[in-house]
This record gives structure tokens, sequence and C-alpha cells, in this order.
């Protein structure tokens, strides 16, 4: 015959075939506590404890999926608490290094279907769970110089919660553990804990079942743990298991965690993975997140050589290692000097001279390149104009004194700024571009184009003419002069084609009317067709042909330089008619003080000139 019995992947024992339903006898469901002081690990009690005056408190949301089912000969009759929510409020604090005590409420709701036909009763939805006390003490540290963490663990439940919403046992209850921790290098731990969950009253949950199965009393159960802290967060690997003493059946938990450290001694973590066997209150699976605050992590407390420590509690160590014990250190987190005191030679007056080299430790170096290393200020004259190095923002160049802005000691090459150096501004102190030789534009002839970007200055025109009467076919604009066709000449000849003598005309006219154009360069281009030397013959000579003509239109010779540059500088493909066509070219360039203004020529035809 087989009995129905109670599990979920948790088992209770119950006789169905009784007319009224069984209540459950009082059994805290919860097989679960948290490590409040989770130095380690979040469940398990791992020997490592937090340093003395630390504290750590917690809020954990927990989720059970099916912690107790009803099971007959093996197959689950129904469910009797299908989920279950508890919020878990814990903390610890640690007293001593070596002594840390703890708390955890819980607080619980769960729900599940009508179980009266299956001979159960049904359990409260909500209630208060079991309270925890604890009390960890330190045998071995690694941080105080022993091989691994070794600790005791001592849990008692307190006589709280409900038997009708299952967060009771019957009788008192507690948990005496040991804890063993390992740090395997910078960045791995492994951990393990064993111990017992001690009932003093030993009872059945069904007793009119036999033989009976589902002995509450005293339990053997332990866990290990591997944890990581990897990508900047904490990671953990739990495997925990129960082995009744009792008549009863064992179970297991494998768990994987995640703790993400937040700023001011935060963290918020995760939890969660599947349960199996048959212990009640081993769900399917369950899942846990949870905020926590605490202690920001600090410089450990203990006193071992060579470990940092907190230099009040090893006043005969040297934390900063200057030779300066901690108790006659002055600065004992900072490497210092004996005539200080064990405090590092500060700069007092920021000048950048420690202060066992400043002479003057409380007024700064004014760096004047007077007296620099004695680190007091000096106000000399360095450059002997009249103005003092305090003062004066060029102490090593003297004020030229021209009546603009003397006071700052600084000589003004270009007092408006315009680019002009002063030497060749004709208006050194008011501002206009480098083509009227430093001077403001004017608009001479009033027709709305200022001087130097009108042909003809003198003479009022239409801007479609460019400021003159007539059309133009050249005009001088901003930092060049455009041509608006090409310079032709007769085949491999030196000699200019009539058709071009209207447009260098327009150039004769455009430099004589501007005088401040002192200086254009003639340069002569071919293609690549023919010899070189050729070429670059005939491109000297068409330059200087050019030149003639201009001159015998006015321009003064010395205003004008001739160069030929032959096939040397192509500014198209010569492998095309067009491209030879625009590469056989005359350009003007302005140089001297306008150096850089140059001619842009104009489309050329595609037939030989």
């Amino acid at each position: 015959m087989h009995h129905p019995w109670l599990g979920g992947l948790a088992i209770l024992w119950a006789v169905t075939a009784q007319a009224q339903a069984q209540r459950i006898p009082g059994i805290e469901l919860e097989r679960l506590q948290l490590n409040p002081g989770a130095r380690d690990s979040l469940v398990l009690s791992t020997g490592d404890l937090m340093s003395r005056g630390e504290y750590r408190l917690g809020f954990t949301g927990h989720y059970e999926k099916e912690p107790l089912v009803l099971v007959s000969g093996g197959a689950r009759q129904g469910v009797i608490v299908s989920d279950r929510v508890t919020v878990h409020l814990s903390g610890a604090y640690a007293l001593t290094d070596w002594l840390e005590l703890g708390a955890q409420v819980p607080i619980v709701s769960q729900w599940g279907p009508d179980t009266a036909s299956l001979g159960v009763s049904t359990p409260s939805t909500s209630a208060l769970g079991t309270p925890w006390l604890q009390a960890r003490a330190g045998i071995l540290s690694e941080q105080r110089g022993g091989p691994l963490d070794v600790g005791l663990h001592l849990g008692a439940a307190l006589p709280f919660g409900s038997t009708e919403t299952l967060t009771r046992d019957q009788g008192f209850v507690f948990s005496p553990r040991l804890g063993l921790g390992k740090q395997l290098g910078g960045s791995w731990r492994v951990g393990a804990d064993v111990g017992a969950l001690v009932r003093t009253k030993t009872y059945a949950l069904s007793p009119d079942t036999q033989p009976t199965l589902d002995e509450l009393g005293t339990e053997l159960n332990g866990g290990v743990n591997l944890s990581a802290g990897l990508a900047g967060f904490r990671q953990e690997l739990v495997v925990r298991g129960t082995l009744p003493v009792a008549n009863a059946p064992e179970s297991m938990e494998v768990l994987l965690g995640v703790r993400v450290p937040m700023p001011a001694g935060t963290e918020v973590y995760a939890m969660g993975g599947p349960g199996f066997g048959s212990t009640p209150g081993t769900p399917s699976f369950r899942v846990l997140a949870g905020l926590t605050f605490g202690t920001p992590t600090s410089t450990p407390n203990a006193c071992v050589e060579g470990q940092p420590h907190d230099p009040a509690r090893c006043p005969d160590f040297d934390l900063d290692g200057d030779g300066i014990m901690n108790a006659a250190d002055q600065c004992p987190t900072a490497e210092g000097l004996s005539e200080l005191q064990g405090c590092p030679d500060q700069d007092d007056d920021g000048d950048g001279l420690l202060n066992l080299a400043d002479r003057c430790p409380k007024e700064a170096e004014n760096f004047n390149g007077f007296e620099d290393h004695d680190g007091c200020p000096d106000d000399p004259d360095t450059d002997g104009d009249g103005v003092a190095d305090s003062l004066d923002t060029c102490p090593a160049q003297a004020e030229d004194k021209d009546g603009f802005q003397d006071e700052d000691g600084c000589p003004d090459p270009d007092n408006d700024g315009d680019g002009v150096a002063d030497a060749t501004d004709r208006c050194p102190n008011e501002a206009g571009p480098r083509e009227n030789r430093g001077c403001p534009d004017k608009d001479t002839d009033g027709d709305g184009l200022v001087d130097r970007l009108d042909n003809c200055p003198a003479e009022p025109g239409p801007a479609k003419n460019h400021g003159c009467k007539e059309k133009q076919l050249a005009q001088i604009g901003e930092n060049r002069i455009q041509l608006l066709e090409a310079v032709y000449f007769e085949n491999n000849k030196d000699v200019i084609v009539a058709r071009s003598n209207k447009l260098l005309d327009t150039v004769a006219n455009i430099l004589n009317a501007h005088p401040e154009v002192e200086k254009v360069l003639v340069e002569g281009h071919t293609d690549n067709r023919g010899n070189a030397d050729y070429n670059l013959d005939l491109s000297q000579r068409r330059a200087d042909a050019v030149v003639r003509y201009l001159v015998a239109k006015g321009v003064a010779r010395e205003r004008l330089e001739s160069k030929g540059f032959g096939p040397t500088q192509p500014i198209a493909d010569n492998a095309t008619t067009q491209g030879r066509a625009k590469n056989r070219r005359v350009e003007f360039k302005i140089v001297g003080d306008a150096e850089g203004v140059q001619t842009q020529q104009g489309e050329p035809s595609p037939d030989t000139h």
C-alpha cells in the first residue's frame, strides 16, 4: 500500500483517507539561511569575517517555486504551496576582528490551491518567519597571517513565526557550523561550511504513516562555494545539501550568484538555481535578489607586518615604509622624512619648490629669471624698460614705447593686430588688410566696391563690371586676380596672339590702378609634348613676352618678374587634348608683402596656343 505524502522536492507524509483534513504539524519550511555579513558567500559561513567596526544591512527578496507538494508512491498527487515569496531583513556587525554578530528576520507570503480534497488543510498565506540570531568567531585568518580562514558559527532560532503558515518548528532549534575559506590568487576563492540543524524535538509530519519517512529532527548540512572577482563584479557558485539523521529524505541545491559593488559601500546582488531531492522546503528552484548597505571598503584592520592595516591599531608597525613607526609618524599613510616627523616635504606656497629647499616657504617665487632657485619673490626690471618684472608681461623683451599699450612692458610689433607689422604698416593703429598695407578699406569712387576689390578704384562702375564702366576680362578679388580667359600664343612661338591683347590690357590697367601690388611674378607653363628643354625655354620666352607687353602698357618693369617652368607643373592630365590645353598657360602671382595671392586663369579652348 502506498501512503500519500507531501513534497516539493520536499516531502511531508499525510493520510488522505481520513474524513477530515489533517493540519500540517509545525515546521519552518524555509531551508535557506542568509549570511548577513556576506564577506565571502551570500549563504555559506566560510570563516571570512568582517573587520572590527564594519557593518552590513541587507534587504533581500526571495522567491521559491513549489516548496511543498503531495506525493504518493513516488508520484505527485497535488500542490500544497505553489509559490512562496519571502522578504529577508538582515544585519551584521563586527565587534572585533574575530567576533561578528548577525540577525535576520523573514516575512513570508505564500500561495497554493485548496488542499482539503487531498486530506491536508491549506496553510495560511502570510506571517512572520522564524528570526535567527547568530555569532561567528574567527579562529584563523589569512589577513592576520594564517594559512586559511577558519571560523565557528552558532545560530539560534527565536520562538516566533506561525505554525499555520509553516514558518515555525516545534521545540528549540539551533545550528552550529564550522567554516573554512582560502584565497586562490588575486581573484578566486574557495570556501566550505559544515554543520547541523539541531531540533530539540523530534517529530513526524505524518505520525499515522508507518514506517515513518518524514521525521523532523537533527540534520547534517553543509556546502561548498567557488567565488571570483571578474570584470568588476563578484561571482559565486554554491552547492549545498542536507542529510537528515532522522527518518527523512535528503536534498541538494545548486545556486549561482552575482554581486555588483556600488558607491559608498552599497551592493546589489542576485542568486538562483534548482533544487534536487525530497527534504521538506527544498523548492524546484529559487531566486533571490537584494540590496545591502555597509561600511565602504577600507584598509583592513588586522595587524600583519607587510600587509595593509590601521596604523592607529598597529602602533609598532610602519605602514608607509618610511622607517618611522606608526606611533611616532605624524603622516603614517604617506612616506615622509624624519626631520618632518614622518610627513612628506610639502610646497606650501605652491611655487614648485619644496619647503626644505625654499628660503621663503610661505611666499611663492615669481620665476622671472632672476634668482628663481631661492623660492623668494623678487621684482627687478630684467629688460630695462622701466616696467618691473612683476608688472611686466614680457620681462625679457623691452617695451617699444610707441604710445600704444606702453604700460604692459611688451613690445607691440603690430599695434592694430591686423597681421601687418608696424614697420611696414602705413596705418599702424588702424586695422586693415595686407593688400592695403594695413590701412582700412576705402571706396574712393563711391561705387560700393572697396578699392582693393575694384578694377577701377578711381572710376565708378557697376559690380558686374567689377567697378569699371566697361566689361572686364579679369578682376581683382580677395587675394587673387582672376583671368576670365586664357593667354594665347602662336604655335611653338613666344608671339602673343592679338585676341589676348584686350585681356592683357585689362591686367595692365588693374596693376596700374593698384600700386600697392609691388611685385608680380609672370609664370610660363607648357604641356609635355616635345623636348622638355625646348619647352622650358619656350615657357621662359613666353613669360618674357608677357612682361614686355605689360611694360609697354605702363606697368613699371621693377614690379614684374618672369620665370618659365616648362612641363614641370601640370594642372591637368596631359593625356587628353583638353588637359594639355589647360597646362599651356600663363599665371600671375603676386609676391612680396602680398605673397601667395595669385591669378586664376580662365578656361582655355582645346586649340593650340
